[in-house]
């Protein structure tokens, strides 16, 4: 009964006692044992099945509840750390496009990015501990009777496992893609401007310091646009240098754009100028 119970979720064994008793009819006086008819002990026999199965089930689930949520927990840290890992790179870039200046937070959080990398494998790591570690078979099926009552349950079991490696691996993606996103971020930013480098402009070359990522390129870019008499910023980030075009009617404007990059926190040097039209001496 109790197999039946447990795979089945209800059993028949009373339907098929009252219907055998009907023909040729009850033959426990001179049968069963007690002198007496099995239907009642039979009925108290399945509520105790049923007891004992609650129990069971109780007990599983106390043994599983906390390695599911260990997992999870493991799964959310890990987005969560690589998310804080590389804040220094779209935190400035997600101030600036709000109107809020950012200054100096890029190299604070860069101060961070490699302790939140490390926190995030570690997440990452017990999340794949939890979801491959091996699993017990009083873990699948807390009855005696594992091999002919489990195996419903170690189906539904094994489909529950492959949507939580399913998503455990998707979120292994996502937390990748977060981790190196000061990588690739600047395949999305075209803040480069050629006319810079016009020979009609008054340019003038810069050396930026406390860039920590293609991102940070953007927000050098547009502190320094916001000069006046700047018409044109290019920054390499591979380089750490800014070329910019200024106006020719005035003077390159060399210490507004220092404490332009100074206000958004970063160093600024300037390596030379170039004037469109050469004062003669």
């Amino acid at each position: 009964m109790k197999c039946e119970l447990q795979q089945t979720g209800v059993s028949h064994a009373l339907e098929d006692i009252r219907a055998k008793m009907k023909d040729p009819g009850c033959r426990c006086e001179t049968e069963n044992p007690s002198g007496s008819c099995c239907l009642g002990s039979v009925a108290k026999g399945l509520e105790l099945a049923k007891s004992e199965l609650d129990m069971s089930d109780g007990e599983a689930s106390t043994r599983s509840g906390p390695s599911n949520r260990g997992e999870t927990v493991a799964k959310v840290g890990a987005v969560i750390a690589a998310i804080m890992a590389s804040s220094c790179c779209w935190l400035p870039l997600v101030l600036i496009a709000v109107g809020v200046s950012g200054a100096g937070i890029a190299s604070t959080l860069e101060t961070w990015r490699y302790p939140m990398m490390a926190v995030t494998f570690g997440f990452l790591g017990a999340a794949f501990y939890f979801a491959y570690r091996p699993k017990k078979t009083a873990d699948c099926c807390a009855t005696e009777a594992v091999e002919d009552c489990c195996a419903p349950a170690a189906g539904r079991r094994f489909s529950m496992e492959t949507l939580n490696k399913a998503m455990l691996w998707l979120v292994t993606a996502v937390t990748f893609a977060f981790l190196l996103f000061p990588s690739y971020v600047g395949v999305f930013l075209q803040d480069g401007d050629p006319a810079a480098n016009n020979a009609n402009l008054n340019r003038g070359f810069i050396k930026v310091e406390g860039m920590t990522c293609e991102g940070c390129s953007s927000v050098v870019a547009k502190a320094i646009r916001q000069v006046p008499g700047v018409l044109a910023v290019e920054v390499d980030y591979e380089t750490g240098e800014a070329i910019v075009g200024s106006e020719i009617c005035c003077p390159f404007p060399r210490e507004e754009i220092l404490d332009a990059l100074d206000k958004a926190g970063y160093q600024g040097a300037i390596l030379k100028e170039i004037s469109a039209h050469p004062v003669d001496e």
